[in-house]
């Protein structure tokens, strides 16, 4: 009588061929035993670019509907144009609410379909993801962007970026938007040129208080820093990790960014600095730092001449990091100089150590300069 492996050593030994789609299409062959731990890793992730890929999955779905419970994360992406991948895409929330088991669903270059019409089944559906993306999706109107987001209401990561709609206003909806708790996020990336409008009519006035932990921002719109400042806000003191790149020309708008709120702040990185440019607002940004256990200040600019180095102040820099509370707080600085004869990376490193004397001299200074 033959010896039978237990089921943990089969499973763990199945483990180590997770991206080998080939032989872990043969180990599903050898025996019962051996089918789920293969199906596992084969299903896991699926990605259907077109519609050829679409209705494969659908077939597959339904000859055998077992595949369904293995599929934790779902791409949809057409690579052709938006206009033919809406002849398909509005397949896409009836094949999600097949799929029970999923929780991350990511959406890449497409006209996305309207789910004003949508089944209660497949808006519940939605409600069992706990993690979003948006990738160079376009939709008609702010409204269907609004009904998805509500719909998936446990989201923990979300990702929105170049995002845009053709209609902002929400009055061809004939029914209320609905007003949702806030969803549970975790970490928020923002990339869009329409960021604010999301923020003001789904984020911000479902929540007081968010529990965002890691925050990624690239701002766009020079006039709705408001907005912005609405959401750090609402992070508090929940906020660990920030990425913040602003418009260059954002020092003559009546409202700049604050950190105010956030005093958790473990790491914080400023990037997209254009020097000499408009800068100002940095400095001012960091003078109203209240992070008392912050261990990393990152800072990334694009200098384009040796002598406007100068431009950038280095001394309100220095004196914001020679603060008792940020004593232990690492600086990281990356120069990147624009390509030019003269632009010498060793004496622009030189002049930067010159101007911050008192990180330098307590050891917390990283600086790269190309």
């Amino acid at each position: 009588m033959p010896h039978r492996l237990p089921q943990e050593l089969v499973d763990q030994a199945i483990d180590h061929l997770w991206n080998d789609r080939e032989t872990l299409s043969a180990c599903s062959l050898v025996c019962h035993a051996w089918l789920p731990s293969a199906r596992t890793h084969l299903f896991r992730d699926q990605r259907l670019t077109g519609a050829k890929a679409c209705t494969r999955f659908e077939a597959l779905l339904e000859s055998v509907p077992d595949v369904a419970r293995y599929v934790r994360k779902l791409t949809i992406n057409e690579p052709m144009s938006a206009t033919y991948a809406q002849n398909w895409i509005s397949r896409v929330p009836a094949l999600v609410a097949q799929l029970h088991r999923l929780t991350t669903l990511e959406l890449v270059g497409l006209h996305y379909v309207s789910l004003r019409n949508s089944a209660p089944e497949t808006l519940a559906a939605l409600s069992r993801l706990t993690a979003l993306v948006f990738a160079d999706v376009y939709f008609d109107s702010f409204a269907d962007v609004h009904i998805l987001l509500s719909a998936a209401r446990n989201i923990r990561d979300l990702c929105f970026y170049r995002v845009s709609w053709a209609n902002p206003s929400c009055a061809s909806y004939k029914k209320s938007l609905p007003v949702t708790a806030p969803p549970p996020l975790r970490r928020l990336v923002i990339d869009s040129w329409a960021s604010s409008e999301m923020l003001r009519k789904w984020l911000i006035p479902s929540a007081e208080h968010l529990g965002v932990r890691t925050l990624m921002v690239r701002w766009r719109e020079r006039e709705s820093i408001d907005a912005l400042n609405g959401l750090l806000r609402a992070c508090g003191t929940a906020l660990e990790s920030l990425y913040l790149e602003l418009p260059t020309s954002i020092d003559d708008v009546e409202e700049r960014p604050t950190l105010h709120h956030n005093t958790n702040l473990r790491t914080l990185e400023i990037d997209g600095l254009v020097v000499p440019g408009c800068v100002h607002w940095t400095s001012e940004l960091l003078a109203g730092l209240r992070a008392t256990h912050l261990e990393v200040l990152a800072i990334s600019m694009l200098v384009l001449s040796i002598p406007s180095v100068s431009s950038f102040d280095w001394k309100a820099l220095d004196e914001v990091m020679g603060q008792p509370d940020l004593a232990e707080t690492k600086l990281s600085l990356t120069i990147n100089l624009a390509v030019h004869s003269s632009n010498d990376p060793r004496l622009v490193k030189e002049a930067v150590e010159g101007s911050l004397p008192g990180v330098r001299e307590r050891g917390k200074l990283l600086l790269r300069c190309a």
